[in-house]
């Protein structure tokens, strides 16, 4: 395929998807359904890139250095499972952007030439799906004022908890939770236009670890989490993702904060049923958040 044309194609998709008008809680598709787009109408975006099944066997298998394929079973269940209990509690629901195709033939979850393993062709669901996540925030802030964003994920280390990614390792998650190098760790973080935006009135520390932070929730919703006050920091011999390119670029947009959540698999993926248990405390929980460390009035959301 000839760069140039492909370039201009890319550019006209960009033009058209950015231009478009999107009606809340409608789907909306690609051409090929590679990518879907649900809008919402409140201040929460959340995307799941690792969990489409679509296989392409015209496409080839990504196997450049660095690339990851694993599948992170059940995410879009999850995220189907949030949308359906805001509907049902509140009557608004987040934006949610979904990645259709098997992440051994795409990844929206790196840059887009270790993405796409530098196979033209796949630039274009991997811009698609970006640019729709651009838009939700875009959507999000523009009506109010500030969007929490959550790249939703899978994990299957042997640890059965939730590890909610903040771009901090291990290490610098066990030092914030010590009182040190604050100021360094804040800057990193993927909340730190929220901790900005409240001028020191919350510390990382505070917002990681801290009795009102979201992991400590969690846990005590029944979700054990890592960071949070009942388990702070993972150890050394204790696989833990920290948040990665998606975290990276959109929880540090202007009046954007978020983190990625990897989800364990026996008591959250298992069943239909704990799907649905999941998305009630985490839905509680958003929720909390959202009054707790926003301006934005919870009893106007969706209106």
């Amino acid at each position: 395929m000839n760069r140039y044309l492909l370039i201009v194609g890319l550019l006209v998709v960009s033009f058209h998807l950015t231009a478009q008008t999107f009606q809340e809680g409608n789907s909306y598709y690609d051409k090929n359904k590679w990518v879907t787009f649900v809008p919402g109408n409140m201040p929460l975006v959340i995307s799941v890139p690792h969990g489409g099944l679509i296989n392409l066997d015209s496409v080839p298998d990504r196997t450049c250095p660095d690339a990851v394929t694993v599948i992170d079973g059940h995410t879009q269940d999850l995220a189907k499972a949030i949308d359906s209990v805001f509907r049902r509690d509140y009557h608004f629901h987040p934006s949610i952007v979904f990645c259709n195709l098997r992440r051994l033939k795409v990844d929206m979850n790196r840059e887009i030439e270790l993405g796409t393993c530098g196979y033209d062709p796949m630039r274009i669901p991997w811009m698609q799906w970006h640019n729709w996540v651009d838009t939700a925030l875009a959507m999000a802030v523009k009506q109010y004022g500030q969007s929490v964003y959550i790249d939703l994920h899978a994990q299957g280390h042997p640890e059965q908890r939730l590890e909610l990614g903040y771009l901090l390792t291990p290490k610098e998650l066990e030092e914030s939770f010590k009182g040190e190098n604050d100021t360094l760790y804040t800057s990193k973080a993927s909340i730190k236009n929220l901790i900005a935006y409240h001028k020191g009135k919350y510390t990382l520390k505070e917002l990681l670890t801290g009795p009102a932070a979201f992991g400590t929730w969690m846990v005590e919703s029944g979700f054990p989490s890592v960071p949070s006050k009942q388990d702070p920091f993972a150890y050394a011999n204790q696989k833990y993702f920290n948040g990665g390119y998606n975290t990276a670029r959109y929880a540090r947009y202007p009046n954007v904060f978020g983190w990625q959540i990897e989800t364990n698999y026996k008591g959250v993926r298992d069943t239909p049923d704990a799907y649905y248990r999941f998305a009630e405390a985490f839905v509680k929980n958003i929720m909390r958040y959202i009054a707790t460390y926003t301006t934005i009035d919870v009893k106007k959301m969706g209106k």
